[in-house]
């Protein structure tokens, strides 16, 4: 990894289930859409050889979206620092994001269907720019309790004054 997406420390990575999960929501999303295409398709050609480059493409587009989001979900890391929260994230398009803890304005935890099934919840940070928004994705409940009360105390310590 390049210097630029660096930082000596421990990083903080998700838990082996979320990989799993964001698998998971990637096949509940992509294989009913490959079946509609493909059912489309057969009405429209009259089952014919369109419906098995159709159903070729559904999926292999599946298998891609499986594999990318286990990869993905390895390359998310945090770190929490004093006076910040680091992110990086991304496979081909490498990001990282510094949010100060006084810049911080609300934190929110989310959790949807496929993420309570495997135990695991979001932490939102909103800060006074759209740009510096910054979420951890899927980890577990009592990591996402922890850190929400951490994130709070570290922003209500560091606000600036008014």
């Amino acid at each position: 990894m390049s210097e630029l997406f660096s930082v000596t420390a421990d990083w903080q990575r998700l838990p082996a289930n979320a990989a799993k999960a964001k698998q998971l929501g990637a096949l509940a999303i992509n294989l009913p859409l490959a079946v509609a295409a493909v059912v489309a398709t057969g009405f429209m050609a009259e089952w014919g050889w369109p419906v098995w480059l159709v159903a070729a493409a559904g999926m292999a587009w599946t298998i891609w979206r499986v594999i990318r989001a286990g990869r993905w979900a390895r390359s998310f890391a945090y770190l929490e620092r004093e006076q910040d929260l680091l992110i990086t994230a991304g496979l081909w398009s490498k990001q990282f994001s510094a949010i100060p803890y006084g810049r911080m304005l609300s934190v929110e935890v989310q959790s949807g269907p496929i993420a309570r099934l495997w135990g695991l919840a979001s932490v939102a940070i909103v800060t006074a720019s759209m740009a510096s928004n910054a979420t951890i994705p899927a980890v577990t409940d009592e990591v996402a309790a922890g850190l929400r009360d951490r994130l709070i105390a570290a922003g209500e310590a560091q606000a600036l004054p008014l």
